[in-house]
């Protein structure tokens, strides 16, 4: 999959408190509230998994995402950021745009040389990472993200993010489900079965 924007491409969206949203299906809300490593649980429903590094760097953080992380963490102006985006591919189809912000130094410490492991391999087998409540999204087939992932998408798209403390730090974990990820997957047998 090639995109048509250049690293960062973002994630700006309205994020809310799950209980403000709506979500009509029950294995959809499951996969957005799931508190366990979506790495392993993709992992389980495919032979091939990978992660596709899209960029990772020192780059601009929106004030919005600074405040999220600010709601967990003491957040000076000293903190340098890096953002990490990728896609992870479960069977050669693109499954989930993941954003992360993270702290310079974890970067140089406990990341140095993350690659393209699953950041997830290393947050959810370290006790000292603590993740903090969900937010979640729904989001528009028309969102530019969808064109910038070159995403044909027939319904709208549902994203989570959440904040892990470690120690005095934060980092923000952003998921954005595509439209193939098995997230849907009693949606579409929904779709399909009220289409014959």
């Amino acid at each position: 999959m090639k995109t048509s924007n250049s690293f960062p491409i973002g994630l700006a969206a309205n994020w809310q408190e799950p209980d403000k949203q709506g979500i009509a299906d029950a294995k959809l809300k499951n996969w957005l509230l799931d508190t366990g490593s979506l790495t392993e649980r993709l992992q389980s429903h495919c032979r091939d998994f990978r992660v596709q590094v899209l960029g990772q760097g020192q780059t601009e953080v929106s004030i919005e995402e600074i405040q999220q992380l600010a709601r967990f963490s003491a957040v000076s102006r000293d903190i340098k950021w890096q953002v990490r985006e990728v896609l992870l591919w479960g069977n050669n189809q693109p499954w989930v745009f993941a954003r992360s912000i993270l702290p310079e130094q974890m970067c140089r410490a406990e990341f140095a040389g993350l690659g393209n492991q699953p950041l997830g391999k290393l947050i959810f087998n370290d006790p000292r990472f603590k993740r903090m409540p969900f937010q979640i999204t729904q989001i528009s087939s028309s969102h530019p993200i969808t064109s910038s992932l070159n995403l044909p998408s027939q319904h709208s798209l549902w994203a989570r993010r959440s904040v892990f403390q470690f120690g005095g730090l934060a980092l923000s974990v952003a998921e954005l489900f595509l439209p193939l990820s098995p997230a849907y997957a009693a949606l579409s047998q929904v779709s399909t079965h009220n289409a014959n």
